[in-house]
This record gives C-alpha cells, sequence and structure tokens, in this order.
C-alpha cells in the first residue's frame, strides 16, 4: 500500500442513523467515498456541494428514484423520505445525509 492509500479500517466512520438494509448502506457509503477520492484528487477546489452532486448523481443513475444528499461539517435536518431509504453517517469530520424521495 502506497502513502496516502487508506483502507475502510483505516478511515474514521460515524453512523448517526440508518434506516437503509446494510447492503444499501454499504453501497452508498461506497459512492460518498468514491465521491471524496476524486476531490482528493483534484487539483482545482472542489466544494462540498459538488461532493454531494457527484454522489446525487451516482445514485440517481444507479438506484433510480429521487436521491437528496446534504454533505457537510456542521447542519441540522428535517427530512421526508421513503420507508428504508435513509442513512446518516460522518466520514471523518465530513457529515452525509442521503435520502430517496419521490
Amino acid at each position: 500500500m502506497s502513502e496516502g492509500e487508506e483502507t475502510k479500517e483505516q478511515i474514521n466512520m460515524n453512523y448517526v442513523y440508518n434506516e437503509m438494509s446494510q447492503a444499501d448502506q454499504a453501497a452508498t457509503v461506497e459512492i460518498c467515498l468514491e465521491a471524496l477520492k476524486q476531490d482528493s484528487k483534484s487539483d482545482a477546489t472542489v466544494y462540498q456541494k459538488d461532493v454531494a452532486k457527484a454522489v446525487k448523481t451516482q445514485l440517481d443513475a444507479s438506484r433510480g428514484g429521487t436521491w437528496n444528499v446534504i454533505v457537510g461539517q456542521s447542519f441540522g435536518s428535517f427530512i421526508s423520505h421513503e420507508s428504508k431509504t435513509v442513512t446518516h453517517f460522518f466520514i471523518g469530520n465530513i457529515g452525509f445525509l442521503v435520502w430517496r424521495h419521490g
């Protein structure tokens, strides 16, 4: 393993709320990790809204429906979502709230 690469065991994950199946949650986390990796590889400044857009685009394409994604370090929310389609977690100090509605 080269310097800068991280395994899943080295990533600090904190799950706040989950109402997804374990397989769906794992796929969602993997999509979010990929978006963060793309962010870190970019020479240009990439904002959290751009990470959220990338995650949303990937979820819309792979799972169908209308997915919503909030990415940030500090935010509050009150949402409506479909049954079994919401998760809120942190990767390091960056929070992800992902849900489907519609």
